[in-house]
């Protein structure tokens, strides 16, 4: 599959920025199922940013549901012409996340290309500065959280591989909002004994949910992520009035914008730096969030562990983690973020700390 765009250079007085960009094709170890469709087979495409010699990296993984493709991201990443990606990873970071800047204007409804081109720039200011991101952000690495490890609908037998894959993992997130789900999340509680999130993926209508997130609770489960589709503003709010259940949106948050518009229609939000835009972005929300006492989740798509590393250094801030998607792959590329006894583990390495498997 060819590049969708040839590297190219652009001049900032004697130093030279050198985008490249690498298609890679990765699969989950099994099918993956929630309300909307199954899969296993994903692209994601890797940003390599060079700047003085040194190489920051970032991670796209579009997603259509985001009204994103590999075909609209080629269209985002043509724009990047001569002159665009001038200056320092310093002043590009600001033009990329001030909503009057140019970068912003010209990326905005491109959110993955905005994520990996943040991301990229992170992890070159922080090399060239020889400092983990996660300074930056004022994130004490020994603060991470547990991250949950997803179980996919699927039959019985396979949803058990799952489980027992899971081994390492303390907390399990089970996909719902399918017809059989509450027994398939009897089954992952019955043999894991593990404490269990859900995440409806908009699967239920508000008189579903009431009656699941009843069941849900009665069961000991966390809480429940986007029980409702994202514009049942109306059927959130009164959800959240009548469930004895916490209820995290998704879904329904993209920008620092939609947590003040629906603070009342949940008790958390989960960001992820692939439909909100990078770690700028994330740092944003999740300074909005705290703003208004929710609570605050780091989740992500299916990606490389760039892009889970690079939403790892910002998870001592936040309350949960699910960034499990590199741990779900079959084929994983790159190293960075560990996971041990499920609990995310950052080294001090400048940057994200990712490298390329040998």
């Amino acid at each position: 599959m060819p590049s969708p765009r040839p590297p190219s250079e652009t001049a900032n007085g004697d130093v030279i920025l050198k985008l490249e960009i690498e298609p890679v094709q990765i699969e989950t170890a099994h099918p993956f199922r929630i309300a909307r469709g199954t899969r296993q087979s994903y692209n994601v495409f890797i940003f390599s940013l060079t700047y003085d010699g040194i190489t920051g990296l970032g991670e796209a993984a579009p997603q259509p549901y985001y009204k994103e493709d590999p075909m609209t991201l080629r269209t985002a990443v043509g724009q990047l012409g001569s002159g665009v990606l001038d200056g320092s990873p310093t002043e590009l970071l600001e033009r990329l996340n001030d909503p009057m800047g140019d970068l912003f204007v010209m990326l905005e409804p491109h959110a993955s290309v905005r994520a990996a081109l943040d991301t990229a720039l992170w992890d070159l200011r922080g090399q060239l500065e020889n400092r983990p991101c996660y300074e930056f952000f004022g994130a004490n690495p020994s603060n991470t959280p547990l991250t949950s490890y997803t179980i996919g609908f699927d039959r019985p037998d396979i949803v058990d591989k799952k489980v027992d894959a899971a081994e390492g993992f303390k907390i399990l997130k089970v996909k719902v909002g399918i017809p059989g789900d509450i027994e398939i999340l009897d089954r992952v509680i019955a043999r894991s004994g593990k404490k269990i999130r859900v995440d409806a993926n908009e699967g239920w209508d508000l008189e579903a949910a009431l009656t699941s997130t009843r069941e849900l609770y009665d069961r000991g489960v966390e809480f429940c992520e986007q029980p409702l589709p994202h514009d049942d503003e109306e059927g959130l709010r009164e959800l959240k009035r009548l469930t004895p259940l916490p209820i995290i949106l998704d879904e329904s948050i993209i920008n620092p914008e939609d947590v003040r518009r629906r603070e009342d229609q949940c008790h958390g939000i989960n960001i992820k730096l692939m439909k909100c835009g990078g770690m700028t972005r994330a740092m944003q929300l999740i300074e909005a969030a705290r703003e208004r006492n929710l609570k605050v989740m780091l989740g992500c798509m299916i990606e490389t562990s760039i892009g889970i590393t690079a939403a790892a250094h910002l998870s001592p801030l936040v309350d949960y983690a699910d960034l499990d998607g590199a741990a779900l792959l079959a084929n994983d590329p790159f190293t960075g973020v560990g996971i041990v006894d499920g609990k995310l583990v950052l080294g001090d390495a400048p940057g994200l700390g990712v490298s390329r498997r040998d």
